[in-house]
C-alpha cells in the first residue's frame, strides 16, 4: 500500500501561545481560542444583531 502527501508544503501549525484564557462569566470553566478577541466565550458573549440592509434601527438603550 502506498501513502501519499499533499503536494508542496504543509500549512503552518496553530497557534498555541496564551492557552490559559477562559470565560469571564461565573461559573463558566470554558477555554477561549487564541483568535476569539472577547473576554468571554460564544455563549455569554453580547447578541449584536447586525443591519446589513434598510434603514438603522433606533438604540433601544438611548
Amino acid at each position: 500500500m502506498t501513502k501519499g502527501t499533499r503536494p508542496g508544503h504543509l500549512p503552518p501549525a496553530s497557534r498555541t501561545e496564551d492557552q490559559g484564557r477562559v470565560c469571564s462569566h461565573p461559573g463558566c470553566h470554558t477555554k477561549l481560542s487564541i483568535y476569539n478577541l472577547s473576554d468571554r466565550c460564544w455563549q455569554h458573549a453580547e447578541i449584536v444583531f447586525p443591519n446589513y440592509r434598510g434603514k438603522r434601527l433606533v438604540d433601544p438603550r438611548s
